[in-house]
C-alpha cells in the first residue's frame, strides 16, 4: 500500500451519485460544483450512472494526478470511490488523491464520525480551506465473494451475522424509504434470523461459540445514526471489535442503547482492540461492510493505518 504523499495538483473531482438520499445529492451536485470553482478549485464533476462507476471515477483521478476525489452521497458511495483510490492494481509511485465527503445518502455515518457538514455552502468552504487533511486508517477485508476469494476496503464498519442480514433487507426495499429501510429490514431479519457456531481469532484473543453478530469498526456510527463503536478512532491504528453473543431478544433490547452508544459495556459482548481479525462460520455468515453486502465468510479483516488522507 503507498504511503499518503503530499498533492501539489489542485485539481478537483467530485463524483456525486444521483440516487443517493432520495436524489438529494444530485439536485444539489451543480450547486456544490459551482460553490467549489468560485472559491478556486479547479473543478470537474461527474454523476454516476451504474455500480461500481464510482470506483471506476476514482481510479481514473488517481492515474492522472488529480489532487482531491470528493464522494457526493451515502456510504456507499464512499465506499466505491475509496476502492478505486486504493486499487491494488495502480502504479505504487502514484501519489493518493485527499478524498472529501458531502454527505447526501441514507446513511452517512461515516461522515457523522468525521463531523461533516451536509449544508452545501459550510461542505464547499471546508473542501476549498487550507486546513491540511486528517490522516485515516482503511480496512482490508478479503472473503468469499459470488465468484471466489474477494479483496474489499472499508472506511467505516463492517459487520458478519444478523447486521450483515439486516443490511441485505435493508438493500432491498425501496431508497424512497430513506433511513427507515434500516427499521424495516431489522424487522424483516430478526425473526427468521439463526446464529451460526464461529470461531473469531485475533492474535492475542479468540472466541468459540455461538455468534450473533461480529462488528469490525474504524469509524462510530452505522446503521444510520447507531453509535455501535463509541470510542472507534479513524485514525488509531486499530479496530474497535464487538463479538456479540447474546440472544435475538438481547439484540434487539440492545437497539435503543446503540443509538446512544451506551449498549457497551455488556456481559454478551467482548470487546477488543486489534488490528487483524478472523472469522470461520458454520454455517457460513453473511458480510457487510460501510452498508454493502460482500460476501460471506470465512473473511479475514486487516488494518491500513493511516493508508487515506480525508478534508475535514
Amino acid at each position: 500500500m503507498p504511503e499518503p504523499s503530499a498533492v501539489e495538483d489542485g485539481s478537483t473531482l467530485v463524483i456525486g451519485n444521483p440516487r443517493a438520499g432520495r436524489g438529494t445529492a444530485g439536485r444539489g451536485f451543480g450547486e456544490l460544483l459551482e460553490r467549489l470553482e468560485r472559491l478556486g478549485l479547479r473543478t470537474t464533476g461527474e454523476l454516476t450512472t451504474r455500480r461500481g462507476h464510482a470506483s471506476e471515477l476514482a481510479r481514473q483521478a488517481r492515474m492522472e494526478g488529480v489532487g482531491m476525489v470528493v464522494a457526493v452521497g451515502g456510504d456507499g458511495t464512499v465506499h466505491e470511490v475509496v476502492n478505486g483510490l486504493l486499487d491494488e492494481g495502480l502504479h505504487q509511485r502514484l501519489s493518493i488523491p485527499v478524498l472529501g465527503v458531502v454527505p447526501g445518502g441514507s446513511g452517512c455515518d461515516y461522515a457523522r464520525t468525521l463531523s461533516l457538514p451536509s449544508d452545501l455552502a459550510a461542505a464547499a468552504a471546508r473542501l476549498a480551506s487550507s486546513d491540511p487533511p486528517r490522516v485515516v486508517d482503511v480496512g482490508e477485508i478479503r472473503c468469499q465473494g459470488i465468484e471466489g476469494r474477494l479483496r474489499q476496503l472499508f472506511v467505516n464498519v463492517a459487520e458478519v451475522g444478523i447486521g450483515a442480514e439486516v443490511a441485505y433487507r435493508a438493500s432491498r426495499l425501496p431508497r424512497a424509504c430513506g433511513p427507515a429501510r434500516y427499521v424495516a429490514g431489522f424487522a424483516l431479519t430478526l425473526p427468521r434470523h439463526r446464529s451460526s457456531d464461529s470461531c473469531v481469532e485475533t492474535t492475542t484473543d479468540r472466541y468459540e461459540g455461538s455468534l450473533t453478530n461480529l462488528v469490525v469498526a474504524i469509524g462510530q456510527y452505522f446503521g444510520a445514526g447507531m453509535r455501535i463503536a463509541p470510542r472507534a478512532d479513524p485514525g488509531d491504528g486499530d479496530f474497535d471489535v464487538q463479538v456479540q453473543f447474546g440472544s435475538k431478544l438481547d439484540y434487539a433490547l440492545a437497539i435503543p442503547r446503540v443509538f446512544r452508544g451506551t449498549h457497551v459495556p455488556h456481559p454478551r459482548v467482548l470487546e477488543w482492540r486489534t488490528g487483524e481479525v478472523e472469522v470461520i462460520c458454520d454455517p457460513p455468515a453473511r458480510l457487510e461492510a460501510d452498508g454493502e453486502v460482500l460476501g460471506t465468510t470465512p473473511a479475514n479483516f486487516r488494518i491500513l493505518p493511516a493508508a487515506l488522507r480525508v478534508k475535514t
